[in-house]
């Protein structure tokens, strides 16, 4: 059986699905919206106690709280095993306002020359901002791929609002984690 709970945001509701085990899909609002938008509560589908635990610390978030996401069980299984490993990587390494390249996360991932596969995990992950792939960039600082709604733009939004830097769709550079996620 499938679960779901809405949450709130400026930009519009979110929804988060879960089976018994985890959850297994995060749908955000699009950020790139020059305007907020008014909305009522929506009715909830059918919660369960994953989702609403979820479904809270995703709101929380919108609000600009840094939230730790690690105790939210997911269900990845759609997902083949590197592109587990890749979001893995970036659920354990990865922290609030913190950003690396593509190329890192492969590294990490014991494939050092698998940087676009490592693009293409995050293209494939489920949950955003539970396993917060938009704080991926290219090597660069280029703001590249997003695939969830209003895409680079609610990338930028997302970074902006954990406190990243970025001018005109670049990250300064020296925000990158380059240091403290090879010394670990």
């Amino acid at each position: 059986m499938t679960y779901s709970s809405f949450f709130l945001t400026v930009y519009g509701p979110g929804i988060v699905y879960a089976t018994e085990r985890g959850v297994v899909k995060v749908e955000i609002p699009d950020l790139s919206r020059c305007e907020p938008t008014d909305h009522k509560m929506l009715p909830e589908f059918e919660p369960s106690g994953i989702t609403l635990h979820a479904a809270n610390m995703l709101q929380r978030y919108f609000q600009g709280e840094r939230i730790d996401f690690g105790d939210i069980p997911l269900v990845l299984d759609a997902l083949t095993p590197f592109q587990c490993k890749a979001l893995n990587v970036i659920r354990n390494n990865l922290f609030y306002g913190e950003i690396c390249s593509y190329g890192q996360v492969a590294e990490l991932c014991g494939s050092p020359s698998a940087a676009r596969a490592v693009g293409g995990a995050l293209a494939s992950n489920p949950v955003p901002i539970i396993i917060p792939c938009h704080r991926v960039v290219a090597s660069d600082g280029r703001l590249t791929g997003f695939s969830a709604p209003g895409g680079e733009n609610t990338k930028m939004a997302l970074l902006k609002m954990e406190g990243v830097i970025i001018k005109e769709l670049l990250v300064v550079k020296n925000q990158l984690l380059i240091h403290r996620i090879q010394r670990r």
